[in-house]
């Protein structure tokens, strides 16, 4: 899958790197796509990642903001528009070890939000393409009114508002008959 290859050495937090809290801003200049649900979306500006980590015993609680733009596809038109991104993220990450401490209804209740490390560095790279993916609309518009593409020959409606196809459907099985009617005339 595409998002596997995105990939910042900075997303990369070494937990012996601060003893209780550690406050960062991450810039991303080396991503230039991103697979979102519906397209690849190119990604138009600086990925900036503000986190906030705080280390407690056995957990690290992350919150962070995410601002960027990316160019996506109206869903009715096609045609291309910038959308930005500005979200906030919470994560708790859970060291493996006191996984088994857990029953087994507490992990379920908190797959939501808790996610497990091993050994001493936990990597955001997972929660950042998350975040940007789920801050985009599942549908996209150019504008709230757009008028879309015409059904039968795809003339931007938008650009030809007077534009009308012939919309009669004809049973494909009275196509002969179509022409015949046709050729008397």
């Amino acid at each position: 899958m595409f998002n596997e290859e995105l990939k910042s050495k900075n997303l990369i937090v070494e937990l012996e790197s601060f003893e209780k809290i550690l406050e960062r801003e991450i810039i991303i200049r080396n991503w230039k796509e991103i697979e979102l649900l519906s397209e690849k979306a190119k990604i138009l500006a600086p990925i900036d990642v503000n986190v906030s980590l705080e280390k407690g015993e056995s957990r690290v609680l992350v919150s962070g903001k995410i601002e960027t733009m990316v160019q996506l596809h109206c869903s009715r038109c096609l045609k291309p528009i910038e959308y930005w991104i500005d979200e906030s993220f919470e994560v708790v990450y859970l060291s493996r070890s006191f996984e088994k401490y857990l029953s087994k209804t507490e992990r379920l209740k908190t797959l939501d939000n808790l996610i497990y490390y091993d050994g001493q560095s936990i990597d955001l790279t997972n929660r950042v393409i998350e975040t940007i993916i789920l801050s985009v609309p599942e549908v996209p518009l150019c504008k709230e009114d757009c008028k879309g593409l015409c059904t039968i020959c795809g003339i931007d409606l938008n650009e030809n508002p007077e534009h009308s196809c012939e919309t009669e459907e004809i049973d494909p099985r009275f196509v002969a008959l179509r022409k015949l009617l046709n050729e008397e005339k």
